[in-house]
């Protein structure tokens, strides 16, 4: 509740001063809703509960909860009174069932202009739980209220008289369906209903339903069910589980084929040539290598010059290849010209995939 019996007058002559700016559920607990509903304890017969609920003060509803009696059929009445911050102000109330069924609304009673107000219901026959729900009428209407539910069981002869109860005739029995012809999978026939749900080994059309996610016989290399079972076709396909590698041959580098798996992290062989020149230029060595693209070198490779005749680098021997012509590839190392004479051989690689 927004605020305690203390001051609720005050209070709520404040908020009705901006009550059209306030949401109705601004300040709202719980049981601003029926899940959150606080039950009404019945003792004898009879429960009650209290409570605040304010339009202008954002908690315009309350739900409470009465569960009757088990096994138990009767009278409930539901008596709503409330004491207004000033006269005129409206409260009322309306019930569900359990199912949240509308049963019953509130109805006006006493003096229209009392400080007090009272409205009151009565649901027939009631048995199980019942939903309340206490609201503050209209936008600027608020109240103090306590909520009395008193329950009466009845017990008695059944008021119903059943020889004038008009009984329907039971339903027709429905009709039994003629025998079903099963489905032979060897001799498939797609006009007998029963085949609808089977897929056979052969014979099904395209597209049969039933065949969805299977591989058909002969396997469709289309089908992507077909995939992880059936044998590497020739050519091969990388699709197929049972198509390794060693299916497919080297790849071709300069002309790379996306179905071959060889050539998803392929790279261009190693090529060594000579340095046939070298030249100072401030701090580094220019050379000339005796490999070009006719080799397969191209931009973006790397060099390393090799020491002596064998294939290991020297320290220091990173060459940055600058240009590549048919030929030719210019790069430039930190090595001295002496250093290079003797050790004029260049490894070059490319870049990693």
């Amino acid at each position: 509740m927004l605020w305690k019996s203390a001051g609720f007058g005050a209070a709520v002559i404040v908020a009705l001063s901006c009550a059209h700016n306030v949401p109705q559920d601004l300040a709202s607990g719980p049981d601003a809703k029926s899940k959150g509903a606080k039950p009404i304890t019945i003792d004898n017969g009879e429960g009650k509960a209290s409570g605040i609920v304010t339009y202008p003060g954002g908690d315009r509803v309350d739900w409470k909860l009465v569960e009757l009696p088990a096994k138990k059929q009767g009278q409930l009445d539901i008596k709503l009174a409330w004491t207004p911050p000033r006269p005129g102000l409206q409260l009322a109330f309306d019930v569900f069932d359990e199912w949240n069924t509308p049963i019953v609304q509130s109805k006006k009673t006493g003096k229209k202009r009392s400080t007090s107000r009272v409205r009151t219901a009565t649901v027939d026959s009631a048995k199980g739980k019942y939903f309340i729900r206490v609201y503050a009428a209209g936008r600027g209407d608020a109240g103090k209220y306590k909520l009395t539910v008193n329950f009466k069981e009845v017990n008695g002869a059944m008021a119903i008289d059943l020889t004038k109860v008009e009984i329907p005739e039971p339903p027709k029995l429905a009709a039994i369906p003629e025998a079903e012809v099963p489905c032979d999978e060897f001799q498939f026939d797609i006009k007998n209903p029963a085949c609808k749900l089977v897929c056979p080994q052969t014979g099904a059309p395209p597209g049969w339903p039933a065949c969805a996610g299977k591989c058909p016989a002969p396997p469709d290399i289309n089908n992507p069910a077909c995939w992880p079972t059936m044998e590497c076709p020739n050519p091969p396909d990388r699709r197929v589980k049972k198509c390794p590698k060693a299916k497919w041959p080297k790849c071709d580098i300069k002309n790379p084929d996306q179905n071959n798996p060889n050539c998803d992290d392929a790279t261009a062989d190693p090529v060594t040539g000579r340095v046939i020149k070298n030249e100072v230029q401030g701090s580094d060595v220019i050379i000339t290598i005796a490999a070009g693209t006719d080799q397969g070198v191209s931009k973006g490779w790397k060099g390393h010059v090799l020491r002596g005749d064998s294939d290991t680098t020297m320290d220091g021997g990173d060459v940055t290849v600058i240009r590549v012509g048919k030929r030719e590839t210019v790069g430039k190392v930190h090595l001295t010209t002496d250093q290079i004479s003797a050790n004029p051989r260049v490894k070059l690689t490319p870049p990693p995939k």
